[in-house]
């Protein structure tokens, strides 16, 4: 029987205590505070929770958290289909619908649905952050923030792509990721005007134009403008290669280096070179390719003077000059300086042909002997003797002639001993042999 009515509300109370707690809830007494916060309550949580051990000072918000435990949600959202366990959270949610934002930071002017969102937001202001983490020591304004940052040290990956199956940690990871596979790319560059799905990407971006590199490699002293290329150069210097091509077993240290090796075996050679349209597998290539047509070479050899537009044609020469000869023909056992000058000699045993000439049609194994051939056609002839001044088409046709010249006649017949200066000369007099 409630027989202890309210003097203000009129409010009956079956217990003199509740009506006391009534009493001071309308005087504003709060007697009971919190030692970790400070925080004051009118009364003391004797409704203690059994499972998390979270203690409550009234009967409905005990209720409500039981629910919370239960997975009861009552409170069903009829646009969205998502469900809620209290009637405030619910409230909340139906305000994003509505796009009520009442919240308004006095800053910036930014407008929150929840006041606990401008909460947050108005500590990132002023530079609040209180909640640090304590296995890498980064600080946070929320302790949300702190929660989801925790996730990453984890593992935690709940926020899964429905497009790729990538999973993220964050939500806001996610929403970024989609933007990506949607093509969608709202961070433009003000200086070259290329776009970025993420606005991180494009402060990376900045970076390189204002020449900010802030990732240094202990090994080396290499400096980078984004850490992930300091992580892949370190795997180099480690050794450390756990990509690994299924086709022909080359391993590489980063996955973007298997993704372009792939790309080799598949024949996809997307970087086109925009005056002589040549394609590259590889966008590093297409570059040096362009200092080839620039006439920018950089690279010089110590020994003869000569230039090259990249560091590889350097070496070559390099093993040139020291004889080595690392490329060897499995058929004849002929060995070559670079891969390239094997692989045209294999063409040879295979008596492959690709460059046909328009004109008379003859074909060649090297693009190089049809271009000596159609001087033939145009009649030019850019290598002159310095002794009696005739000219030639070829280098090689200039070289027998000045066998002539010295009296140099290496080329000597088996059968009879005659001597000749030019190979070919040799040939046709071995035919007078055998008929």
């Amino acid at each position: 029987m409630k027989d202890c009515p309210c003097d203000m509300a009129k409010n009956p109370f079956s217990q003199k205590v509740n009506r006391k707690l009534h009493t001071y809830a309308h005087a504003g007494i709060k007697n009971h505070r919190c030692a970790t916060c400070g925080k004051a309550f009118f009364r003391k949580g004797d409704l203690k929770c059994d499972i998390c051990g979270k203690a409550f000072t009234q009967n409905g918000h005990f209720k409500q958290h039981m629910d919370i435990h239960a997975g009861v949600k009552t409170h069903n959202c009829g646009i969205c289909g998502k469900a809620f366990s209290h009637k405030v959270n619910f409230k909340r949610h139906m305000d994003k619908h509505a796009g009520n934002k009442d919240h308004k930071c006095d800053i910036c002017g930014k407008a929150f649905t929840q006041k606990s969102y401008l909460k947050k937001h108005t500590a990132w202001h002023v530079g609040d952050k209180n909640h640090k983490c304590d296995i890498c020591g980064n600080t946070f304004t929320c302790k949300g923030g702190l929660k989801k940052h925790r996730d990453i040290h984890a593992g935690i990956k709940n926020h899964k792509c429905d497009t790729c199956g990538k999973a993220l940690s964050r939500k806001s990871d996610l929403k970024q990721h989609m933007d990506m596979h949607a093509g969608k790319k709202d961070h433009e560059c003000d200086i070259c005007g290329k776009a970025f799905s993420q606005s991180g990407h494009l402060k990376q971006h900045m970076d390189i134009h204002a020449g900010v590199k802030n990732y240094k490699c202990d090994i080396c002293g290499k400096a980078f403008t984004q850490k992930g290329y300091l992580k892949k150069h370190t795997a180099r210097h480690a050794g450390d290669k756990n990509h690994k091509c299924d086709i022909c077993g080359s391993t590489f240290t980063c996955k973007g280096g298997l993704k372009k090796h792939m790309d080799i075996h598949a024949g996809v050679k997307n970087h086109i070179c925009d005056i002589c349209g040549k394609a590259f597998f590889h966008k590093v290539t297409l570059k040096l390719h362009m200092n080839t047509h620039a006439g920018i070479k950089d690279y010089k050899c110590d020994i003869c003077g000569k230039s090259f537009s990249q560091k590889v044609h350097l070496k070559y020469h390099m093993d040139a000059h020291a004889g080595v000869k690392n490329e060897k023909c499995d058929i004849c056992g002929k060995a070559f300086i670079q891969k390239v000058y094997l692989e045209h000699h294999m063409d040879m045993h295979a008596g492959n042909k690709y460059h046909k000439c328009d004109i008379c049609g003859n074909t060649f194994m090297w693009k190089v002997s049809l271009k000596q051939h159609i001087n033939i056609h145009a009649g030019v002839k850019n290598h002159e003797c310095d002794v009696c001044g005739k000219v030639f088409t070829h280098r090689s046709n200039l070289k027998c002639h000045m066998d002539i010249h010295v009296g140099g006649k290496d080329h000597k017949c088996d059968i009879c001993g005659k001597a000749f200066t030019r190979k070919d000369k040799l040939k046709t007099h071995i035919n007078s042999h055998t008929g």
